[in-house]
This record gives C-alpha cells, structure tokens and sequence, in this order.
C-alpha cells in the first residue's frame, strides 16, 4: 500500500528501463515518481515538471545513447543518476555518458536503502541550486507583463524553457520585443551569471564572426557567448553557409566553420524572425532541413494591438522605469492619455510604445503624462474629420436641392421630405438662408 503524504518530498523521472521494483519505496517516502518510455514525450514531461531529480536506466537498451545523452543534455534543471548493468562499464561510450551528465550512478540491482539515501541526498544538492539561482523558471520585469490570455501563455511558456538547454525559435512582428522573450529565458535559467549575446544575422561572416560593442573588435560569436546564450537576430538573413552549419551544431553540437576552424561550443541557442517558418521556406531563404530542427519549441510573441489592456499595464510599467532613469517627476497617465494609448494601433508595437514614452517624458515637467506629451494621432481629432465630413456632405445636398428647385424652400423642403421649419434649421446650420428680398417702394 502506498503511504499518502500531506507533501510531495520530490519528484523523480525515470527514462526506459524495466520493472522498477524500488519505486514504491520511493512512493511510501513521499515521492511522486513519472516514468516514461518516449524520448518526446519525456522531453514534454521533463518541461511540465521543472527541477528535479532523474534516472536514466539503461539496463534495457531503450534508447539510443546519442538520442537519451541529447535528451539529458537540453534538461539541465534535473539532476541525473544513471542505471546500468555490471557489463555495460566495460563500454567506453556508456562511460563518457555518466561521466559527462551524470551525478552520480548505480548498477542493478540497487537495495532499497541505497535508493533512498541517494536520491534523498541528491534532492538536498537540487535545493541549494534554487538557493544559488532564486530565479530559476521565473523572469523579472522584462517588458513581458500582461494578463491577456496571448501573454499568460507566452509567460508561462517562457518559464518552462528558462528551465532547460533547447535551441528555441521566437516569432513576432518587428517590435513585439522577440529579444525581450530571449533575455527572459536567459535570465530565468542557470546561465543567467554568464553572457547574453545579440547577433544580427546579416553582420555574421562564415566563419562565425562578427564586430560587436563596444571594443568593435572581431570576435567569434560562439566564443564570445560561452557558457551563456546567442541570440540570433532575424533568420532570414543567415547565409546557406551559415545556416548549414547551424544544422550540423543542433544535430552533432560540433561543425567545422568555413576557415576549417573546429567549434563545439557550450552555448543555448535562441533564434528569431518576423516571418513564419513557412513564409521562409516558400521564398526559398531557410533550409528544409534546418526547419525541422527549429521547430521543436517556438514561442510567438503577440502584436501589441492585440494585447488590449495589457498596454495601458505595460506603458505603465515603461513609464516607471524611464521616469527613474531620466530622474523625472512624472508619476503617472492621465485618463485621457491612457485611452489615447488604447485606442492607437502601434504598427511599430512595444519598441513605438517605448519611442513613445521616452519621449514623453522628456518633455513633461510634471507629475502626470497627458496627451500633448504624446507625438500621436488623437480619437477625438478623428471624430471632428468625420464630423465635418457629414457636414460638409450635408451642405452639399442641400445646396443641390435648392439649385434643382430654384431657389424656392418650401419645395425643397417637399423634395428632402422634412417640414419648412426643419428645412430654415438646416440652412441656418449651414449659413444658407436667402436674404429677404427687396421691393422698391411706391
């Protein structure tokens, strides 16, 4: 019978393997134990789970080694026990395997106790890695507030791929924030401490270099970002060299650049653009075959129009923050403001709402950003244009039907279907009421 915890102590992963006649222990301990069988779904499993603690068994030959050790590998937030048979430390790669991603390991059978003890020591070792890095699976204020459903999910999926090595896709209109999405990833994993490097793919060279400030050195990107993330700005802009290597680096973690230079970098790979994945490959700029490999986790990160109230949430947000940096007085939005910042449709998304701020408070000399501060078109300018439109059209018709009807009001009046004194309104409205006329005197 399985002991019922108020708590769950832990949880465990288990990959392949055969009967685990050890995991009821674990259960009656208070642990919550998955086990899978599919490296893609695991990989799902391993996601929704976060930190935690994994045993990869191999004493089945489940999986390919090259398949599990990719696997493990992009899951960094667990902490890995390996399981093997006595036989199996005589292979050389079983042993690169442990040695490389592994903690720790067992060989088959393992009493009980053992397990116990282990595992319970290694859940300690996961708790002092959340105290070294509080932040893990969590962002700051990276300009990804919201509470609109399109920004619930990106948050949370951001927080699910913070905590593992995946190469990610991220996909968006120009000035949604697609790099915002990239610093929040890299902020919320364990590579947070080191380098977070932007890349223009159109500046990259085949050999992987590029001039970056502020030194404006040539430097080779991967190098520059290792241990940390490279972020690659617009896909559609990498060369076929490039791009073919980027292929060999997702398949084998190594390739050999153009100049014949050997990299095998440690770095997380995040890639964005503007355009879909199938836009790209129809006008023929992404290969098929990288394609498939970029698809596996991608993040869309919605238009600001569409974000409905979330933008008045994040021009709050920005207003804080420039307001601080420039030692401004302002403090908050106007009503007014507010809606005006509501009602635009921000063709330049967050990167205009961030123009758009800034500059308003640079030109406001007190506590609160009204719409004079804001170089925007305004509602209320619109609905006067569409007011003298009507009126304009009015006059036009009445003008007409006088013409038609010489001059004589009360049969336009009959023309227009209104009553002579509807029809003097009208006129007087429009300044055309007749002069009175005059008759010479006897």
């Amino acid at each position: 019978m399985v002991k019922t915890n108020s708590a769950v102590l832990g949880t465990l992963v288990v990959l392949g393997g055969g009967e685990c006649t050890w995991v009821p222990a674990l259960e009656n301990a208070g642990w919550l134990c998955h086990r899978s069988l599919d490296l893609r779904a695991a990989e799902r499993l391993l996601l929704e789970t976060g930190p935690c603690i994994g045993v990869v068994d191999l004493t089945r030959d489940n999986f390919s080694l090259q398949g599990i050790a990719g696997l493990v590998n992009r899951n960094k937030q667990a902490r890995w026990l390996a399981l093997v048979r006595d036989d199996q430390l005589r292979n050389d790669a079983i042993c690169q395997f442990i040695v490389n991603f592994c903690v720790d390991y067992f060989t088959a059978p393992v009493p009980e106790g053992q397990w116990l003890k282990t595992i319970g020591h290694q859940l300690g070792m996961l708790q002092l890695e959340r105290r070294v890095w509080p932040e893990l699976g969590q962002f700051g204020q990276h300009g990804l507030q919201g509470e609109q459903p399109a920004m619930q999910k990106l948050q949370h999926q951001v927080k699910r791929l913070a905590m593992t090595d995946m190469p990610v896709l991220v996909l968006g209109e120009i000035g949604t924030g697609k790099e915002l999405v990239a610093q929040a990833i890299h902020q919320a994993s364990t590579r947070a401490k080191s380098a977070f490097v932007t890349v223009n793919c159109e500046d990259l060279e085949s050999d992987w270099c590029v001039v970056l400030p502020p030194d404006r050195g040539r430097h080779c990107c991967f190098l520059k970002a290792e241990n940390g993330v490279l972020f690659l700005d617009e896909l559609a802009l990498l060369s076929d060299a490039c791009q073919q290597d980027l292929l060999r680096l997702l398949e084998s973690e190594a390739f050999n650049t153009a100049c014949g230079r050997a990299i095998q970098p440690n770095v997380r790979l995040i890639v964005s653009t503007r355009y879909t994945l199938e836009e790209l490959l129809e006008a023929g700029t992404l290969r098929e075959d990288l394609y498939y490999r970029l698809n596996t986790f991608t993040l869309t990160v919605p238009a600001l129009r569409d974000r409905g109230g979330d933008i008045q949430l994040l021009a709050e947000f920005l207003l804080l923050k420039f307001a601080r940096q420039y030692n401004s007085p302002v403090k908050e939005l106007s009503s007014k403001a507010s809606q005006l910042l509501m009602n635009y449709s921000w063709p330049g998304n967050v990167r205009e709402l961030v123009g758009q701020i800034k500059r308003a408070i640079l030109l406001a000399d007190n506590k609160v950003l009204d719409v004079e501060h804001f170089d925007l078109p305004r509602i209320t300018d619109d609905r006067q244009s569409l007011k003298k439109i009507r009126e304009d059209s009015e006059r036009g018709a009445l003008l007409a039907v006088l013409e038609n009807n010489k001059g004589q009001i009360s049969a336009a009046a009959r023309e227009l279907g209104v009553s002579r004194a509807t029809m003097y309104r009208l006129l007087n409205k429009h300044d055309l009421v007749p002069p009175p006329r005059h008759f010479r005197q006897g």
